[in-house]
Formats: C-alpha cells, sequence, structure tokens
C-alpha cells in the first residue's frame, strides 16, 4: 500500500512579520535601544522575539520602568555591568526640604538616561529648578503643590500630558509651555495660583481639558478649537467665562459657581458649535446662563444628533429655565440618558404651571423614541416636579432604569408616584448622600 506523501509546511519569512519591507534592519544598535527606550518592556521583547535582527538586543537593553527619589542627592537607581533607562521619575522630598540646585543635578541625570514622565510633589509649596521643562524627552509632567519660576526656558516637543495641581504659575510661563508643546492633548490645571486674577489659556493642540479656578480668580478665557472633552468648574469669584467655539468637541462638563458679582458670561457659541456633542452635562448656574443668552430664539439653531447623554441642574421654579429644557431637549432627538438635578426649590406658589409645558413635551421625539434611562435627583413631590414626573414616567417607551433620590421622609409619596408604572426590579441605596431608588422596567411598557 503506498504511503501518503506528507504536507510540507510553508516557511514563514525571517522578518517574523508581514510581507512588508523591513525599515529598521539598517539601522544601528544605538538608534534602535532608543527606538525600543520608547516601548514597554512586554513590546520590546515581543518585536525581540518575532524578528531575528532583534535578539541580540534584549541583553543590552535595560529598563529601569519607575523610580522613587525622595532625596535629591541619591544617585538614580541602575541594573549593573550595563546602561539603564528611566521611563516615570517620581521626586517627593521629605517635609525638611529639599536643595533645588540637587534636584537640578538629579533632573540632568536623568534626562541622559531617557526620562519620558516627571511627577513631582511638595509638602508645601516651593520653586522648582528651571531646567525642569527642558527635558526633550518628555511625555508626561504632574506637578503638585510647587511653584514654576516666573521664567524658565520651555523645550519639551514631545510633551502630550500636563497636569497642573496646586501650581503657583504666572500667566506668561501658561503661554510659553503651551507655545513650546506642539503635541499637547491633555491639559489639567486644579486650584492653581498666580494668574493675577485672570487665566488665558490658546492652543489648537490640547484635545481633552480640566480647568478648575483657584479661589481668587475672576476672569477665564479658553481658545482651543481642537478641544474633544472639556470639565470647566469656576469659583464664587469669578466674573467672566468666556469658551470660545471647539467644532470637535465630544464631551463637556459646565460648572459654574453662582458669583458675588455680576457675571459676563459667553458660551452660546460654543454650544452652537459643538454639532457633534456625544455627553453635556451643566451643573451651577449655567443653565440659568446659557437660557438668558437664549432667551430670544424660539427654538436652538443646531440639533446635536450625537448627544446620548444629558445631565442639568436647574431651578424649577425658573420659567426660563424650564423652556431652555425644552428647547434643548428638541435638538436632541437620539438621547438616551436623561439626568435631571432639583436645586433651589420653593414653595408651590412659586412653581409654574406644568399644563403650560405638557404640550410641547409631547412633541419631543427622544421622549418617545430613544430615551432609555432616566435620573431625578434631589426629588420633591411638589406640584411641577410630581407632573413632570409622572408625565415622564408614563410617555417615555422605552424606559429601561429609573433612578430617583429624595429625602428619608418623603419615601411613601415617591412611592406613590412610581406606582403608575410596574418595575418588577427595585433597590435601595444611599447613593448622592440621600435615599436612593433605582427601578428597572422590561423591555415592553407596562403602564397602568
Amino acid at each position: 500500500m503506498a504511503r501518503t506523501p506528507r504536507k510540507r509546511r510553508r516557511r514563514r519569512p525571517a522578518g517574523g512579520g508581514g510581507g512588508g519591507p523591513d525599515y529598521l534592519s539598517g539601522l544601528p544598535d544605538d538608534v534602535l535601544l532608543a527606538i525600543l527606550s520608547r516601548l514597554t518592556t512586554r513590546q520590546a521583547v515581543t518585536l525581540s522575539a518575532l524578528s531575528r535582527r532583534f535578539r541580540v538586543l534584549p541583553s543590552q537593553f535595560g529598563r529601569v520602568d519607575s523610580a522613587f527619589v525622595a532625596d535629591p542627592a541619591l544617585p538614580l537607581p541602575s541594573l549593573p555591568a550595563r546602561p539603564s533607562f528611566i521611563r516615570r521619575l517620581a521626586f517627593a522630598p521629605q517635609p525638611r526640604g529639599f536643595s533645588a540646585a540637587a534636584f537640578s543635578r538629579l533632573l540632568d541625570a536623568a534626562a541622559d538616561r531617557g526620562l519620558s514622565e516627571l511627577a513631582v510633589r511638595l509638602h508645601r509649596s516651593g520653586f522648582l529648578p528651571k531646567n525642569l521643562l527642558s527635558i526633550r524627552s518628555l511625555a508626561v509632567v504632574s506637578l503638585d503643590s510647587c511653584a514654576l519660576p516666573r521664567w524658565c526656558p520651555a523645550a519639551c516637543p514631545g510633551l502630550r500630558t500636563l497636569k497642573l495641581h496646586h501650581v503657583a504659575i504666572p500667566q506668561r510661563m501658561i503661554s510659553v509651555i503651551l507655545k513650546a508643546a506642539p503635541v499637547l492633548e491633555t491639559l489639567e490645571m486644579v486650584y492653581c495660583m498666580g494668574f493675577a486674577g485672570s487665566c488665558s489659556m490658546e492652543s489648537s493642540a490640547v484635545r481633552n481639558l480640566l480647568f478648575k479656578s483657584a479661589l481668587e480668580q475672576r476672569e477665564v478665557m479658553v481658545k482651543m478649537a481642537g478641544l474633544r472633552t472639556v470639565t470647566l468648574n469656576t469659583r464664587p469669584k469669578v466674573q467672566s467665562v468666556r469658551l470660545d467655539p471647539a467644532p470637535e468637541i465630544r464631551k463637556a462638563y459646565l460648572h459654574i459657581s453662582r458669583p458675588r458679582a455680576k457675571l459676563q458670561f459667553r458660551i452660546r457659541p460654543f454650544l452652537d458649535a459643538g454639532t457633534g456633542l456625544t455627553c453635556l452635562t451643566l451643573r451651577g448656574i449655567a443653565i440659568k446662563l446659557l437660557s438668558s443668552e437664549y432667551k430670544e430664539t424660539p427654538k436652538l439653531l443646531v440639533t446635536f444628533k450625537d448627544l446620548r447623554i444629558l445631565s442639568v441642574s436647574l431651578d424649577f421654579s425658573n420659567e426660563t429655565e424650564l423652556i431652555f429644557l425644552l428647547k434643548l431637549l428638541e435638538s436632541c432627538p437620539n438621547l438616551q440618558q436623561l439626568t435631571l438635578s432639583a436645586v433651589d426649590a420653593k414653595d408651590d406658589t412659586a412653581l409654574p404651571n406644568f399644563a403650560d409645558h405638557e404640550e410641547r413635551l409631547a412633541t419631543i421625539s427622544c421622549l418617545a423614541k430613544s430615551l432609555e434611562q432616566l435620573k431625578f435627583l434631589g426629588f420633591r413631590p411638589q406640584r411641577y416636579q410630581k407632573e413632570l414626573f409622572i408625565f415622564l414616567l408614563t410617555q417615555v417607551t422605552n424606559l429601561k432604569k429609573m433612578g430617583v433620590e429624595f429625602l428619608k421622609d418623603q419615601e411613601a409619596a415617591v412611592r406613590r408616584i412610581l406606582s403608575v408604572r410596574k418595575a418588577p426590579t427595585e433597590k435601595k441605596t444611599t447613593k448622592y448622600k440621600q435615599y436612593y431608588l433605582e427601578l428597572e422596567y422590561p423591555m415592553e411598557p407596562n403602564c397602568s
């Protein structure tokens, strides 16, 4: 009986990958080590295993992924008998203080070993050395409870993330850093000082912005046309807020505190340009200020087709805010999650008549077609809120999940309202620091 011949396996090419050209084989080892130093250890080992060209490199490649230094006079950790790269350096000195000159030498030594992430946290505000932002390999810088010099050179072309928390930094240095970082993507400024009452941020590269104003700050100006996510939180002393349009914006969180003086607020152009928004949160008096900007407009001029999540805080005794909420819901045809937070609750005598808005609510398409989750925070069984709650329970046909936060002594009234639509699943927690009921409904509506 003749024996069946064995099938010969197809040999893989020596490159280990696909059939594309090999752009790395002709590079010297020092350049390849510099490339590998930008990768994680797992990626570097995988690359050397797949390619015969790189299999000898792990023996030369040393890495200290993270180093924590409390005394700048001590040498940096290293691997024996071979050079090592340092990816992340965390500096947190003892409360007794540190030598700025020694810290400067430490930064120079780390820069020679490919430092890409730097985190500095001081126990009390102290000035940092001038060469802090001169490390060209830096990609991530995180500073906490410290101060930057009034002037220091900034040469960090690869900087992608900058986090400043409780940092004293003059306005001039903010402009210098933003100009020297052409690929900066994430900027965080939390309770920073040194602006002389005004902070202006201008960059076309920043994609993600987190800004919380300090106590003494009075003006905030943001000019970042490339923003995709923004979190803006002001304090009571802020008197002027300006947020320029960002056509690529996707997520926006605006918390405007009630000012002690008259506030100059200009955010309507930003909202008009945000047609690609997927998530919008309005806290504090943001909806009150926006409602005054759109007071003369019967309907919003834009449609937020991609908006899926909307969360607003509003005063249910303010007719203007309620009308703006209706305008906003009319412009969100595909809304899926809605959160209403009641603030500044007043007596029933001060509330508007729900019947004046019921007909307009019935024409909003997202309530009957796309809305699936609804939350009512700070609910009080007053006339307007009660009638709005019952309307939403009965008219939102695709409702899957409902959450309501209330005071302990109002549980019986809340349960009577919820009884208009039976829910098979119910969970009671103390979420949001108050009593919170979460109900889940079946796919098909079950309205009584």
